[in-house]
């Protein structure tokens, strides 16, 4: 099953991604994301960046769906990374979010770009195209947060994204 769905532009790495796997008991750590998917020296990277211990695996959005659906899956505890909004969204339309944290915590700085984005948080940067598909995925995730690290309070997300 899925312990978390993360928005991270670093997807798996150090600090975090041993403290969230300890901290949700995973013993997965799946990656969504097509470009990476397809790129064997990012995808080394970040699988020598898993902590020991914990199988990882760096899929297109697509293929990670239908792993995430897969009944087998139902036995394990997962950690669905994606680096982005848009491949969230297109996660959470297609696998369930009951008993789920959706958590956007770290995007947006890594890309640049600041001047076309609104600040969310100190470390969300979105779009105004990313802030309607964060809204979006709202409509389906119940427990939607923004909780960069275990031991930070979660802050509904929605509610960070009221209208000034």
């Amino acid at each position: 099953m899925i312990a978390m769905m993360r928005v991270d532009d670093r997807l798996i790495h150090g600090q975090v991604a041993v403290m969230w796997s300890k901290n949700l008991q995973v013993d997965r750590i799946l990656v969504a994301n097509d470009q990476i998917a397809g790129n064997e020296i990012q995808k080394s990277a970040l699988l020598m960046a898993a902590p020991d211990g914990i199988k990882a695996a760096i899929l297109p959005v697509e293929k990670a769906i239908g792993l995430a659906n897969n009944p087998r899956a139902a036995k394990l505890r997962i950690l669905l990374l994606v680096n982005n909004v848009t491949d969230l969204l297109r996660v959470v339309k297609e696998v369930p979010t009951e008993g789920v944290k959706v958590d956007i915590a770290n995007v947006g700085r890594v890309a640049g770009d600041l001047e076309n984005k609104k600040k969310i948080t100190d470390t969300v940067y979105l779009t105004d195209e990313e802030i309607a598909q964060a809204k979006e995925v709202g409509q389906s995730a119940q427990n939607y947060v923004y909780q960069p690290l275990p031991g930070d309070s979660a802050i509904p997300f929605m509610s960070l994204l009221k209208e000034d």
